[in-house]
């Protein structure tokens, strides 16, 4: 299963998503967008039906959507993915001070979150942590947008970062 990872779209300028963003969640079986879109258009333009949009809300005021759930787990084919926008400093996680069933309820596969508009990836205490960084939002963080690529089939098996 192809999944797409993106989030903190909140560009300067137009409500359309960018031709390249959309062009990088090409072939995806789902799309997770991992908070602070910039309006409903985003979720609109991105899923269009096919294939499904998950999403949680983020942390910017404008940017919250009613009826976006502050953090979700997806079932994808048996593997349980956290789904958050700010799940705090890392470093509290790394030393055990929080765990991924506390924050949602169950025990997940994988955490997926957002905020920070870095890319990130590791593996910490036996769950992977994945940030996709700002999709478009290059001015905030001094990078070129990204947005990650997961390949699952009962595992996470891989984790790419494309360039925007």
């Amino acid at each position: 299963m192809r999944v797409a990872v993106l989030a903190d779209t909140h560009w300067k300028g137009s409500d359309a998503v960018p031709e390249q963003v959309l062009d990088a969640l090409e072939g995806s079986d789902v799309i997770i967008h991992a908070g602070d879109l910039k309006c409903e258009h985003v979720l609109e333009s991105l899923g269009k039906g096919e294939p499904p949009v998950v999403a949680v809300r983020g942390d910017s005021f404008e940017l919250n959507l009613a009826g976006l759930p502050e953090v979700r787990v997806e079932d994808l084919d048996g593997y349980k993915v956290g789904i958050a926008h700010n799940i705090g400093a890392l470093d509290q996680w790394l030393t055990y001070q929080k765990k991924p069933k506390e924050l949602f309820g169950e025990k997940v596969d994988c955490v997926v979150f957002g905020h920070t508009h870095h890319p990130f990836f590791d593996v910490i205490h036996g769950v992977p942590f994945i940030n996709p960084g700002s999709a478009t939002d290059q001015d905030h963080a001094g990078a070129p947008g990204t947005v990650a690529l997961l390949d699952i089939n009962g595992r996470l098996r891989e984790v790419r970062f494309i360039q925007i």
